[in-house]
């Protein structure tokens, strides 16, 4: 028997850390500046907590500002405030409390952890004079909005400013403390992103210049607003980086023209060599990619169950418009096995998906489910939601789709489909994929041509959804779906087509928000917003120190 129990003793110390520890999934700040520079700001916290008494989010060095009307919530449920906070209280004492902790040079928000497992901890809070004025006439906000040394680290941080009026795109953003991190103006407010995890030697720190008179605040410094910019710079990389390259500019411009054109030669060559779809390269025999003298087939290639072999070849042979109308295809294959369905509103505007369930789902399209059920983050999802969270998440929701490409490849090579050859990530499409691939594309042909096929009679009309989840692979699922509803009134009537607008809304909002947000996030440049670096940030209000988490 003692040897079971040394046994089971070591197994555990042997567990990942983590298994046993809390953990942050994510926090959000949502961050409200109205008209007289006072911020309004809620986080919401996703945890799974193993220990602990309480939670708390630092702010040091406030200055003129004041931090009020603090509230929390875990899971729904209202919290007690409580004038005098005792860090070192028990955990029942702590129970659905929360307070501020004043300590030498600043605050602890604080608030009991009061549940131990999956929780989702909502803090909304106000600071005063979030919004300063310079003394060269221009109005800041410079904060240091997520500490270093939070216990645990966050797998990802996100933070959204915004106010009354929209923010121009030309508005001065600079983010600091983690290298690489999105910083900039969208769709009239301001985002910052970690779009992964903040390790404990990073923090989030934001510098915002506004013109004179944008916020009706009084508070006013005595520093310039490039004297602002310079503490702010040092000790950032980026920055210590250029004025180290400022020695080797002259030598560097005397190249410049045999520079930009090795530029030119290699973005070509890497251009016609990097894979569109995935990050496999396939070599095809010769003149075989290019399918020539296709015939309609009116058959499907492949049923729903396999629906992935048929998007995967739409892609490798350049038979789709945008890879991720895929998505409005497994929108209609997940309605047609039960997995999401559709709740009408009077107002079509305003119907919504219902997420059931995800059974019988294979894990690729589980991933995409879950993402979905997040946006919703009822299993109610509606349009603008979806919409919203892709803008937001735009690099997981893109990724997958390579993600997705991926996994098939590696399907087809152990089915022999495609061998692999000498060279990183490539391999030969076989000859029996070419004639499957003919098949995928007279579908296609079929279908874009339906309307003027005077013998339709081949089609099974009651495998329409099959059907239509091809169109929207192929990108002329809007052209399709009104010839089959003029043809078919009896099958595709106006509900049934209502369904569909919605499937395809949703999807396409979506992916639209997803795609602009990556273009606008890679296209932006610093100054004028989007400077990121790690380190710097120094003299922030509200800044320095570190600390916060769980504790």
């Amino acid at each position: 028997m003692k040897k079971r129990y040394l046994v089971l003793i070591i197994c555990l110390c042997l567990l990942p850390h983590q298994i046993l520890a809390n953990s942050i999934q994510k926090i959000s700040m949502d961050i409200y500046v109205d008209n007289n520079g006072t911020a309004h700001v809620t986080e919401e916290w996703i945890t799974n907590l193993k220990e602990g008494t309480e939670g708390y989010k630092p702010y040091y060095n406030l200055g003129d500002s004041d931090i009020s009307n603090f509230k929390v919530t875990l899971n729904g449920k209202e919290y007690t405030y409580q004038d005098y906070w005792n860090t070192n209280d028990t955990f029942t004492s702590k129970k659905y409390r929360n307070g501020i902790n004043y300590i030498s040079n600043g605050i602890e928000l604080c608030f009991g952890i009061s549940e131990y497992g999956q929780n989702t901890y909502v803090l909304s809070y106000d600071i005063s004079n979030f919004v300063i004025n310079t003394n060269d006439n221009y109005q800041i906000i410079y904060w240091t909005l997520f500490p270093y040394d939070y216990n645990p680290s966050p797998d990802r941080v996100y933070i959204k400013i915004y106010s009354d009026f929209s923010y121009s795109d030309t508005l001065d953003v600079w983010g600091y403390g983690k290298g690489g991190v999105p910083t900039y103006v969208y769709d009239g407010y301001i985002e910052m992103d970690s779009e992964g995890k903040v390790y404990p030697d990073e923090y989030l720190t934001i510098l915002v210049k506004f013109p004179n008179n944008a916020f009706n605040t009084i508070i006013k410094s005595d520093k310039t607003f490039d004297e602002y910019l310079y503490m702010a710079n040092e000790g950032a990389v980026k920055y210590k980086e250029e004025e180290q390259k400022k020695s080797v500019l002259a030598i560097i411009f005397s190249l410049l023209p045999f520079i930009i054109f090795f530029i030119i030669i290699f973005s070509v060559l890497m251009a016609s060599n990097a894979p569109k779809y995935g990050t496999y390269r396939l070599k095809y025999a010769k003149g075989k990619k290019k399918l020539q003298n296709v015939n309609y087939f009116r058959d499907m290639p492949y049923r729903k169950e396999k629906l992935i072999r048929a998007y995967w070849i739409s892609c490798q042979y350049n038979l789709v418009k945008r890879k991720t109308d895929y998505l409005g295809a497994l929108l209609l294959k997940w309605i047609k096995l039960g997995n999401i369905s559709i709740k009408n509103n009077d107002d079509k505007e305003k119907s919504t998906i219902v997420l059931n369930n995800c059974k019988n789902l294979p894990e690729e399209e589980i991933e995409l489910y879950n993402m979905m059920y997040t946006a919703s983050k009822d299993g109610i999802l509606e349009k603008n939601e979806f919409t919203n969270w892709c803008r937001k998440n735009y690099t997981q929701i893109l990724n997958w789709f390579n993600k997705v490409i991926d996994n098939e490849t590696e399907k087809m090579l152990d089915e022999g489909l495609l061998t692999k050859v000498k060279g990183f990530r490539k391999c030969l499409v076989n000859d029996s994929l070419t004639t499957e691939a003919y098949k995928v594309a007279g579908l296609k042909k079929f279908l874009n041509d339906f309307s003027n096929i005077k013998d339709r009679s081949a089609i099974e009309v009651n495998l329409w959804e099959e059907y239509l989840m091809y169109a929207l692979i192929f990108g002329i699922a809007k052209k399709v779906m009104k010839e089959f509803k003029d043809l078919y009134p009896e099958v595709i009537t106006d509900d049934v087509y209502d369904d569909f607008n919605l499937i395809y809304a949703i999807s396409y909002s979506g992916m639209s928000s997803a795609t602009s947000a990556r273009d606008h996030a890679s296209n932006y440049s610093s100054g004028g917003g989007g400077f990121s670096s790690s380190g710097g940030g120094g003299g922030s209000f509200g800044g320095g120190g570190g600390g916060g988490g769980f504790r």
